[in-house]
């Protein structure tokens, strides 16, 4: 397995982040006014924080039901009476996010919640480019970064248990708790949860990341010289491996970092100390809690 690269020669020790300043319960998104949306979520998945930070931006008004994994698909099937949405090589018919409009549709892409909530602003969408590149990281970037979280969270016995606790409702990390052992199973078969899968995930993330690096070279950001949806996704897909906190604008608790193993450390330490995972923090830090009404 090739070690996680450096890209300073101060060690592994990951930059300091601001400490947590929340309760250890699940975090309330659902005071929002009647008649809003709803929006279910695999809590703390990057494709929903894409959808959720298109919604937060455009001020759309929707009530966010948070999920464990596998709950969140029978949330789905249940949302959109059994017929959940079209599956593809990273997801299946009953992932998520999907948003249940007031009106009944249901909108069951990340891709295709950020145009909504776009409506007829296209400054996040400007050009083909921009769209090609936000496929693009949705296809090779996204399940790259949740691979590798997703074998981080196996080596660390109780922590996707405590993930339930801080993210959703009791009730639902009650019954998760229980049922652990079995989502750990098809999580495993599900996404190829191997070393083999890992050291492919890892490659890929690498070549992600150096390929960004190599476009802001020429530009500050993307796809030119304002902020778009490919930033957007950028920023998003990767933010399982930046290990974002709720302070630094993600929608969701991932796990604190002190409580990883040197390994995880150092897989985060490369990604937000690389050229591409620094625009990815930047971007969070000047876009994620921007408004436009």
């Amino acid at each position: 397995m090739q070690p996680p690269r450096s890209s300073s020669g101060g060690g592994n020790q990951v930059p300091p982040r601001a400490p947590r300043r929340y309760a250890p319960q699940a975090v309330d998104k659902s005071v929002v006014s009647p008649g809003s949306h709803r929006l279910i979520t695999l809590a703390f998945s990057h494709y929903n924080e894409k959808a959720r930070w298109a919604l937060d931006r455009y001020a759309v008004p929707y009530r966010e039901e948070p999920h464990m994994p596998f709950i969140c698909s029978l949330a789905v099937a249940v949302a959109t009476r059994g017929r959940g949405g079209a599956a593809d090589r990273t997801s299946s018919r009953y992932s998520t996010p999907v948003l249940v409009l007031n009106d009944g549709r249901a909108l069951t892409d990340s891709t295709d919640i950020v145009r909504f909530a776009a409506g007829r602003d296209d400054s996040l969408f400007p050009s083909s480019e921009v769209s090609e590149l936000v496929h693009h990281y949705g296809d090779q970037l996204g399940p790259y970064t949740r691979l590798l979280a997703y074998w981080h969270l196996g080596r660390h016995p109780g922590m996707i248990e405590r993930l339930a606790a801080d993210n959703v409702g009791r009730r639902e990390a009650w019954v998760f708790e229980r049922v652990v052992p079995l989502v750990r199973s098809r999580l495993t078969r599900a996404l190829n949860l191997t070393q083999s899968g890992h050291d492919r995930a890892l490659a890929r993330v690498r070549e992600e990341l150096d390929a960004a690096a190599s476009r802001l070279e020429r530009h500050n950001y993307l796809c030119g010289d304002r902020f778009t949806a490919a930033d957007l996704t950028f920023a998003a897909l990767l933010a399982p491996g930046l290990c974002l906190t709720p302070e630094e604008g993600f929608g969701a608790v991932l796990p604190d970092v002190a409580s990883l193993d040197d390994e995880a450390q150092a897989l985060i330490h490369e990604v937000r100390t690389h050229p591409a995972g620094q625009f990815a923090l930047r971007v969070y830090a000047d876009e994620r809690r921007r408004v436009l009404r």
